[in-house]
């Protein structure tokens, strides 16, 4: 237990020394590959249900479907959820959460989240995260749940820092990231190969 420990705090510290650094932090193998599997198999069993729904943009006082700005199926995920594998994930969000209010002084108070699911050729034009009638969204995270992912599959993340040149991140399975919600824009590209699964989140204040 004291290594698990250990190894997520270095996992939460590699994170922010990134979003300090960088404006961004990246880490690979933030869940144990057994986790990731499942919660990629979650998306395929809610898929095959018709639970995935196709996303939109704005939130809940101007949502609106666009296909032409963005094309993921999405699922929210419960805070209160039995399934053993999202019950890891949260866990480790709320660890994380915790670690961010004691050594970053965030004040970080909630955190939602929901599966993502990009069929081929679908994409999210570049966008930030904040709402301009809601500023609750602090930081934005994404994990990868992508099995045997390559550069020839394309589909990257491109993150446009303020102060630095375009990152392109490939969407490996297991792959955390982390930025500001209301200061980075962002992108997701399209796959010409394959479908791609990820979690997306936001800690709020």
């Amino acid at each position: 237990m004291e290594n698990e420990a250990q190894q997520e705090h270095d996992q939460f510290e590699e994170l922010i020394q990134g979003l300090i650094d960088d404006e961004y932090g990246c880490c690979n193998n933030f869940l144990l590959p057994i986790t990731v599997t499942g919660l990629r198999d979650n998306i395929q069993r809610l898929s095959e249900l018709g639970n995935m729904k196709p996303s939109g943009v704005g939130n809940k006082n101007d949502f609106q479907e666009d296909k032409s700005v963005r094309g993921d199926k999405i699922n929210w995920l419960e805070g209160q959820s039995t399934n053993p594998f999202e019950m890891v994930y949260l866990k480790k969000m709320e660890h994380f959460i915790l670690h961010l209010n004691r050594t970053c002084f965030t004040s970080i108070q909630n955190f939602e989240s929901h599966y993502s699911s990009y069929e081929k050729k679908r994409f999210y034009k570049r966008h930030l995260d904040q709402f301009e009638n809601e500023k609750g969204r602090k930081y934005s995270i994404v994990l990868y749940l992508n099995k045997d992912w390559t550069a020839a599959d394309g589909g990257m993340l491109s993150l446009y820092p303020k102060e630095a040149a375009q990152v392109d991140i490939s969407p490996l399975g297991g792959r955390m990231v982390l930025f500001r919600s209301d200061e980075m824009e962002h992108e997701v590209h399209a796959s010409s190969t394959r479908n791609r699964s990820s979690i997306a989140g936001w800690l709020k204040n």
